[in-house]
Order: structure tokens, then C-alpha cells, then sequence
């Protein structure tokens, strides 16, 4: 196995560990405390949403960790890496602060992050390009699904 896929699943695995610990216990509950769109999946969904998540992650990192060093790679890994903290950080507010705005906050600012990622993988890595690409679709419907919670629960 190759130093590049252990750096990866290391990082991958300290990420998922962090958003486990920033979300807290009763991350099932407080999706289901809340009201939600009518195009939201269940629990299980999520979950798979979340190892697909890491499984992105960790293609892009390897793809990452492989490329010749260059600028391009260094900023490339700064924003794989900045993008699962934030991700953490999301966590840590819509499940453990249960602060809607401060998780819309952050899944706006992610946007940016994520488009310019991709920009640089376009760039440094056609294959990891084509991986990411499958999450920055997603991301679409993230944010709203994030947008849309916020507004169904505001008080």
C-alpha cells in the first residue's frame, strides 16, 4: 500500500472522527426534531451520503498526495484539507450548537472553497477532477436542503 493512500485514509479517518465528536450524541434525533423538506432522504441515506463523503475525500487525496510537488498540489491539499474542517465544523453547529444560520453560514462559505478545488484538480488531476466533480453536484443540493431547513425552522 502506498504512502500516498495511507496519508489519505489517516486524514479521512481524523476528519470522521472530528465530526463525530464536533456533532455530539443525538445527531438521528435532532434530524428528526426538525422540519425538513419534502426531498430530504432518510437516516440511512444520510449516513451512505457521509461515507461517499470520505470515499471522495480520500480518492481526491491520494490523486493529491501523487501529483508531483508544486504550488498547485500544496494549495490543492490546503483545500482538501480546509474543506473536512469545515465540514467538521458544519457538524458542529447544525447538530451540537443547533444554530441553523451558523451552518448556512458555513455551507455558503464551502461553496467557494469547493469550486476553486475543483478548478485546481481540473488543473493537477483529470481522474480526481472527475471523482470531485460527483461531490460539488451534490454540494448543489446540500446548501439548499441547509437553506431550506433553516427556513422551515425559524422562529
Amino acid at each position: 500500500m502506498s504512502l500516498s493512500i495511507i496519508g489519505a485514509a489517516a486524514l479521512c479517518l481524523v476528519a470522521a472522527a472530528l465530526e463525530g465528536i464536533l456533532a455530539g450524541r443525538g445527531v438521528r434525533e435532532r434530524l428528526a426534531d426538525l422540519r425538513q423538506p419534502r426531498y430530504s432522504p432518510p437516516f440511512a441515506v444520510w449516513v451512505g451520503i457521509g461515507v461517499a463523503y470520505y470515499v471522495i475525500a480520500a480518492v481526491v487525496l491520494t490523486r493529491v498526495l501523487d501529483a508531483p510537488a508544486s504550488r498547485l498540489r500544496w494549495t490543492a491539499l490546503l483545500l482538501i484539507t480546509v474543506l473536512l474542517l469545515m465540514n467538521a465544523l458544519w457538524n458542529l453547529a447544525f447538530f451540537r450548537l443547533k444554530h441553523l444560520a451558523a451552518a448556512v453560514a458555513i455551507a455558503v462559505m464551502y461553496v467557494p472553497v469547493a469550486l476553486w478545488l475543483l478548478f485546481l484538480l481540473m488543473r493537477l488531476d483529470t481522474i480526481g477532477a472527475s471523482v470531485f466533480v460527483v461531490y460539488v453536484i451534490y454540494l448543489g443540493y446540500a446548501v439548499w436542503w441547509t437553506l431550506t431547513v433553516r427556513r422551515l425552522n425559524s422562529i
